[in-house]
């Protein structure tokens, strides 16, 4: 439940931090009791609309049979894969400048006596980020099939939940334990190869579901090497990498063609991204040498 823990982590923390910037700014001001009743408001709601997903994703699977859930389980692992990119991307480009927009956004709803919008930008946040929580989880909470499996998972959750409430007041002292700028670097990264276990579990489900009946090569199904002598991926710490990292202690070519494909186009995008952001840097700095 490793992957669990880190995913119910890093996403509350994200949570909580656009959280504590909204009630930080609404404590600011002499109409903030209002604003925070509102504050409060949509964060259960986010809550509700996240639990919402959760139920109908589960009624869904378990509504389909056959090849038709196949192809729904291994949709959702490749979209919540593409999903965890994305949200990096995003995360690079816009963490450094989160707290500005949000505050520049309350400042436009507050002037108009807008509470209702205070209300969608809570709602949103929290819905956003327990939605994705769902999503990267959804591959491990539909292979659960017992009561013991239930009590470990929410455990996890709880325990995760717990460890973003101990790492958000770390983060809140300053850089005396642990900054923002670290924090959300090693994070992405532990996400990235997330989103590569998730992309992997997707492609093996294909291998052996719908592609089981095609005529492969060889070397699809062939195994590269054995350390399961060393690590196995049956084993607690081996299964954690094993969900966490994509690890396989046998690894057959089909494995690895798809770890190929994916970290491939994740440097592409990574690079093609920070080549954009040169760019405008650039372009920026030419306008400000030449008024």
């Amino acid at each position: 439940m490793g992957e669990v823990i880190f995913v119910v982590c890093r996403e509350s923390v994200e949570a909580l931090l656009v959280i504590g910037i909204l009630y930080a700014w609404m404590n600011g001001r002499p109409d903030g009791r209002t604003g925070r009743r509102w504050l409060l408001a949509g964060i259960a709601a986010g809550v509700f609309l996240a639990a919402l997903l959760a139920m109908t994703l589960v009624g869904v699977t378990h509504f389909l049979g056959g090849r038709a859930r196949d192809w729904f389980e291994i949709g959702m692992l490749l979209f919540a894969s593409v999903l965890i990119v994305q949200m990096v991307m995003w995360m690079r480009s816009h963490g450094r400048v989160l707290r500005n927009e949000l505050h520049q956004r309350l400042e436009a709803y507050v002037s108009h006596a807008n509470w209702l919008s205070v209300f969608f930008l809570a709602m949103i946040a929290v819905s956003r980020e327990g939605s994705e929580v769902v999503i990267f989880l959804y591959g491990t909470f539909i292979q659960i099939d017992s009561v013991a499996d239930y009590l470990r998972f929410f455990g996890a959750c709880v325990i995760g939940f717990a460890m973003a409430m101990a790492f958000f007041y770390a983060l809140q002292l300053g850089n005396r334990f642990i900054s923002w700028k670290w924090f959300f670097r090693i994070t992405e990264i532990v996400l990235l190869f997330l989103g590569s276990a998730l992309f992997l579990g997707a492609l093996e489900r294909l291998l052996n579901g719908p592609l089981a009946v095609v005529d492969l090569p060889a070397w699809t199904y062939g195994t590269l090497w054995d350390s399961s002598f060393i690590l196995s991926d049956g084993s607690l710490f081996g299964n954690l990498l094993a969900s966490l990292f994509a690890y396989r202690s046998r690894p057959i070519g089909w494995d690895l063609v798809s770890l190929g494909i994916y970290w491939g186009v994740v440097v592409a995008f990574l690079r093609w991204q920070r080549g954009r952001h040169e760019r405008r840097l650039s372009r920026l700095k030419v306008g400000l040498d030449n008024p």
